[in-house]
């Protein structure tokens, strides 16, 4: 659950800390003052996308951070194990996020610098999060499969049949590819032949372009080099008079003879001949050098043909000489294809036989698991509104496996047509009044019976998926009356199992809070600043008394607003 949230330099927030009850917190105010804020601020940190429009106007950065409490059985223990981040202390989750002007967003958990996708992650265990709209999306009818899918827990299952799925399109394809018409494999198959022979032909050898540059600067500068080692050895040894090795044994003899005098010379002595030694060497390098190297054009030419041959190659089959042997081997492998066509037709054919039979079995299996939980949540379904005001509604969740001859799947006979989800066209189907036929709920649903319907297809998830909080934002739109209560008291009872916030304008609704915030909104300085407040008891009955009587608030509203908070 969520302990405490703060939040700094977003949007009109300064500064603000909020720590919601355990139980069901209600949060109300003027339209405009900061609700919606409020709720993006604890998006961040719950994984979703940031925006630098969210920092307050003047501030180059903003930060969101977010205490909370978990279960010792909580799924994120395992999570931040697997990540590399470091455990809870007394099961207590610390959830920073910074943004700053330059775009860049960093996320924190428990101290240690993490990505957004593993921020995203650990936040779907932690909130249910249920915004404004989202009940629009029982007018897609995508969303009545995948919610039904998650309150069944069939997503591995689902899975299965995605990943078969896409094995058998890419077989079918490779079949499709393979089974062109004769003339076009036989160009294909002279084209393979000539690049594969090309490539042979030439022999090459990793690394070798580079050798053959370097000789190839060798050969083409060899009277230079040539004329440089000349020089050299003349300059160290070949000279009559004065070169380096013979003024140097001049030396060697000059300060050996003062060494007899003054022992300190010695050592100058030991260095030059040392300096001696390495002449020397350096002159019977030069001079083998020297004796074996010579012009030859005819050598120049002969590297200059082989690297243009290799440039050519470069150019049509890869930029090294491991990418060109990469491509030889892979046009090797679809030349032994093509040559045997017929006996790779067949593998395929099997191939494709059997993934088509494990997708057909997988589909069927998921088909009928989505019927008969079907059936089980649209009975629960049927409960839950009937306490959020359809007293006698009849609710139904029609699975029906799309039937095409051409369909990739079959069972009993029939063929199906079949995706990543499955075959099964799915939809909520829902008749509000005795004696109505079921309709789709996308073409009878008002916006108040949407936002009722999801309100209890949340209530049943979370008997099954255990997130510890549960934040509504406006779930009361459209509603109002005995129905407003009849919602207010059905977040109450959400409440006794999970920490519950909700957003309303509704006093039949925020009549039931454990706890109550104010989000309001002020001008200083000519700055305008959100604020939440936590209100007392008679706080509280003064803003009830707000939402029922407006600004104007008389002592009958006051009476009435006591009234609620003490019969909730």
């Amino acid at each position: 659950m969520i302990l405490e949230i703060s939040v700094k330099n977003i949007s009109l927030i300064p500064a603000l800390t909020l720590a919601p009850d355990e139980g069901l917190s209600i949060l109300t105010g003027e339209t405009g003052a900061g609700k919606s804020i409020l709720l993006g601020a604890l998006s961040l940190l719950l994984g979703e996308r940031a925006s630098v429009d969210l920092i307050r106007a003047d501030c180059d950065t903003a930060t969101v951070e977010g205490l909370f409490r978990l279960e010792m059985q909580s799924p994120v223990h395992a999570l931040l194990e697997e990540s590399g981040l470091e455990p809870c202390e007394d099961n207590q989750l610390v959830i920073k996020r910074t943004l700053a002007r330059n775009g860049r967003s960093k996320c924190f958990i428990n101290g240690g610098y993490t990505t957004l996708a593993i921020l995203e992650r650990i936040g779907e265990e932690l909130v249910d999060l249920h915004g404004q709209h989202q009940h629009q999306s029982l007018l897609q009818r995508h969303q009545h499969r995948d919610l039904l899918d998650a309150w069944a827990g069939l997503e591995t299952l689902r899975k299965q049949v995605a990943d078969v799925y896409g094995e058998l399109r890419a077989s079918r394809a490779a079949r499709e590819q393979l089974a062109m018409d004769e003339a076009e494999r036989v160009r294909q198959l002279d084209l393979l032949v000539y690049q594969i022979e090309e490539i042979e032909k030439a022999r090459i050898q990793p690394g070798e372009y580079e050798q053959l540059q370097e000789e190839k600067n060798k050969l083409a500068n060899a009277e230079r080099m040539l004329a440089n080692v000349i020089t050299a050895l003349d300059s160290l040894h070949r000279k009559e008079e004065g070169s380096a090795r013979e003024s140097l044994t001049q030396a060697v003899n000059a300060i050996s003879d003062l060494a007899r005098f003054d022992s300190q010379m010695g050592s100058l002595a030991d260095d030059l001949r040392s300096a001696e030694v390495l002449i020397t060497d350096v002159v019977d390098r030069l001079a083998d050098f020297s004796e074996g190297f010579e012009a030859d054009p005819a050598q120049l030419e002969t590297v200059e043909e082989r690297l243009d041959v290799l440039y050519k190659l470069k150019k049509k089959y890869g930029e090294s000489e491991e990418a060109i042997l990469g491509f030889y081997e892979s046009k090797l492998v679809e030349k032994e294809s093509l040559t045997h066509k017929d006996e790779e037709l067949e593998r395929l054919a099997q191939e494709e036989a059997a993934l088509s039979a494990d997708l057909s079995q997988k589909a069927r299996e998921l088909s009928g698991k989505r019927r008969a939980a079907g059936k089980e949540l649209a009975k629960a379904l049927e409960l839950e509104l009937k306490s959020l005001g359809f007293n006698q509604a009849m609710f139904e969740i029609q699975v029906e496996p799309r039937e095409d001859t051409g369909g990739w799947i079959s069972w009993d006979g029939k063929h199906y047509k079949c995706g990543p989800h499955g075959a099964d066209d799915i939809q909520f189907l829902i008749a509000p009044n005795p004696g109505e036929e079921a309709k789709p709920v996308s073409k009878i649903a008002s916006g108040g019976e949407l936002s009722r319907i999801m309100l209890a297809i949340k209530v049943i998830a979370a008997s099954a998926a255990r997130v510890p909080t549960m934040i509504f934002d406006e779930v009361d739109a459209g509603v109002g009356g005995a129905t407003a209560e009849a919602v207010g008291r059905k977040l109450k009872e959400l409440s006794k199992h999970r920490q519950v916030m909700v957003i309303t304008h509704l006093p039949q609704i925020a009549r039931f809070a454990r706890s109550h915030f104010l989000i309001s909104k002020y001008v200083e300085q000519g700055r305008t600043i959100s604020q939440v407040s936590p209100l007392d008891r008679d706080a509280q009955v003064k803003e009830l008394a707000r939402l029922m009587a407006g600004d104007q608030i008389t002592d009958t509203a006051l009476n009435h607003a006591r009234e609620l908070i003490e019969k909730s």
